[in-house]
């Protein structure tokens, strides 16, 4: 989730920490995966209505924005990260 533009961009090697417990904003970074997968995506969380879409922050992503349908589940909101130099 790198974007040289921005001043929340994350490079490979950060640390996150992550909050289970908080609940998820229109514009929080989040933790979300398919209910029934192993895998999770990092991404910000975009909420029109009642309607929720995750968005990269990497202009360069394929995809620019995704519908969270009903087999998504939020695992919780990153809060800080840490960077290795």
């Amino acid at each position: 989730m790198f974007n040289q533009h921005e001043r929340r961009s994350f490079r490979d090697g950060d640390i996150i920490f992550v909050d289970p417990a908080k609940d998820a904003e229109n514009g929080s970074l989040v933790i979300a995966k398919l209910v029934d997968s192993q895998e999770a995506t990092f991404k910000q969380l975009v909420m029109e209505g009642k309607r929720r879409f995750l968005k990269p922050l990497n202009p360069a992503w394929p995809e620019p924005i995704i519908e969270l349908g009903d087999d998504a589940m939020i695992c919780g909101v990153v809060f800080s990260k840490l960077e290795i130099f």
